[in-house]
C-alpha cells in the first residue's frame, strides 16, 4: 500500500472475527454518538457474514440504525444466494433496526435497481449533492471487485445512478450494486480483506486497475 492515511489492521485467523467485530462496533457507537440515527451498507460474502453474526451479540443502540445492501445477486431473499437473505438470517431477524432488501417481490430487477435508489434518497440525510451513507462495509474478490463493481462491466463507468442493474459476463449473470458515486459519498468505509492471497491484491493495488482500487483513497480502515 502506498497510502499512508489508510489504517491497515492484520489480524490472525482465529481472532478475525472478534476483533473486526469489536472495531466496526466501536465505529458504529462513534457515529450513532455524533449523529443520532445513521446508515449502513452492508456487503454479502464470505468474509463478512461471520461478522454480522458476531454483532448481532453485541451491544449496540441497533434502533439507531437503518440497514442497507451495497450488492444482491438476482434471486428471491428467500434463495440461499440472497445477500439480503442471508443476513437477515445472521443479523436483522436479531436486532432492532430497520433494513432494506434490493430484491423486491413482483418487481422485475431493472425496476428494483431503481426503486432501492429512491428507497436510498427517502431514508438517508444528503451531503454534497447526494445521499451520505454513514459506513460502508465492503468485501473484495481477488479479481479486485468490490460491491457488484466487477472488472470490465458497464456499472464502472456508471456516474449518475446511484443503484443499477450491471451485467457480469465473466459470471454469465446480473447482479444490483450501488455504484461509485454512492460508494466514494460515504462518510466511512472498511473494507474486510482476510487472509494471504487479498493481501497480495491489496499490495498491488496501485499497480493495477481495479474496481477497489478507486475506492481505497477513501477507505479509513482495512482489516486483513
Amino acid at each position: 500500500m502506498k497510502n499512508d492515511s489508510i489504517k491497515i489492521i492484520t489480524l490472525d485467523d482465529k481472532d478475525f472475527v472478534d476483533k473486526s467485530s469489536d472495531l466496526i462496533k466501536d465505529l458504529i457507537a462513534d457515529l450513532i454518538l455524533e449523529k443520532g440515527e445513521i446508515s449502513v451498507a452492508l456487503s454479502g460474502g464470505n468474509s463478512p457474514l461471520p461478522i454480522y453474526k458476531k454483532l448481532s451479540t453485541l451491544d449496540i443502540n441497533w434502533d439507531k440504525i437503518k440497514f442497507f445492501s451495497v450488492d444482491e445477486r438476482c434471486v428471491s431473499v428467500n434463495h440461499s444466494e440472497s445477500n439480503y437473505g442471508n443476513i437477515r438470517k445472521l443479523l436483522f431477524d436479531k436486532v432492532a433496526s430497520k433494513s432494506f432488501s434490493m430484491v423486491v417481490e413482483n418487481l422485475n430487477y431493472h425496476e428494483c435497481a431503481s426503486k432501492y435508489e429512491e428507497i436510498i434518497k427517502t431514508n438517508i440525510s444528503f451531503a454534497n449533492g447526494m445521499p451520505q451513507l454513514d459506513l460502508v462495509i465492503l468485501g473484495m474478490g481477488l479479481d479486485g471487485h468490490t460491491a457488484s463493481l466487477f472488472p470490465d462491466t458497464k456499472a464502472l463507468l456508471n456516474m449518475s445512478d446511484l443503484v443499477v442493474l450491471n451485467h457480469v459476463p465473466q459470471l454469465k449473470t446480473e447482479r444490483i450494486t450501488m455504484t461509485y458515486p454512492l460508494l466514494l459519498n460515504a462518510k466511512k468505509i472498511v473494507l474486510i480483506a482476510p487472509g494471504q492471497e487479498k493481501k497480495k491484491v491489496l499490495d498491488n493495488i496501485f499497480n493495477n486497475n481495479y474496481p477497489i482500487s478507486k475506492i481505497i483513497p477513501q477507505i479509513d480502515l482495512i482489516l486483513n
